[in-house]
């Protein structure tokens, strides 16, 4: 890449991950920290897991369906106070509608929903197509999204992201201090998959299935945690 003359490239996010890494300096458009800044509050900070089976073991589901079985949620108030709730539900039975009565209650009706991709309004609108009789209420949570990940990569680079965008590579570089590192067996969402999926199966013993929420709780949380601290950081 630092072969690449100046010049060379005709889109703008390529020149800028080829100049932040020839130059080793991070790029950061000040209009960002505007648009952090202005979102008003409470912010609600989410994020899914979701599994999908080859073979489906829950009545009205289809192979590979993506079902959500566990949320993480910060919000937080204008003075920078933080609430953490959170829904994990291994008990083996579907757990689709307790996300949604769950979620619903606990993101109320104001304040922008902060989350990192599209994936979270995917499942929320799948949610509403499943439950016709929450469908109103859920598709009003839609409306309140705000993607971080556009504004991130419309607006700053880091060269130790190193052409990655995803909030495990964009971290690091803002808030060094939180890492997936410290984690246990469940540092990514298809570890979050294989970690439920054992978790709901008859044969777990009990300990075992403790200790896999206990990890699936901690994963989940640290992804939400994560927004909190980029916005916050960005925001300076």
């Amino acid at each position: 890449m630092r072969d690449i003359p100046a010049g060379r490239l005709s889109k703008p996010l390529h020149e800028r991950v080829r100049l932040a890494t020839v130059t080793r300096e991070p790029f950061l458009d000040p209009a960002l920290a505007d648009t952090l800044r202005a979102l008003p509050h409470p912010r609600h900070y989410l994020d899914f897991e979701t599994t999908q089976f080859v073979v489906p073991i829950w009545a009205g589901t289809h192979p590979y369906e993506q079902l959500p079985f566990q949320w993480s949620c910060h919000s937080e108030v204008a003075d920078g106070t933080l609430r953490h709730q959170e829904f994990l539900d291994t008990s083996g039975g579907p757990p689709m509608r307790r996300c949604a009565q769950a979620l619903i209650a606990a993101l109320g009706q104001t304040g922008p929903i902060l989350t990192y991709s599209a994936f979270e309004r995917t499942v929320i609108n799948r949610l509403a197509a499943r439950f016709p009789d929450l469908r109103e209420t859920l598709h009003a949570l839609t409306h309140r999204i705000v993607d971080l990940l556009p504004l991130v990569r419309a607006h700053y680079y880091h060269p130790d992201m190193r052409g990655s965008f995803s909030i495990k590579a964009v971290l690091p570089t803002v808030a060094p201090h939180l890492s997936y590192a410290g984690l246990g067996e469940v540092k990514d969402g298809v570890a979050a998959q294989a970690a439920f999926e054992e978790a709901i199966d008859a044969g777990t013993e009990a300990s075992r299935r403790e200790r896999l929420e206990q990890q699936l709780l901690a994963y989940c949380a640290l992804d939400t945690l994560a927004m909190v601290e980029l916005v916050r950081t960005l925001s300076r």
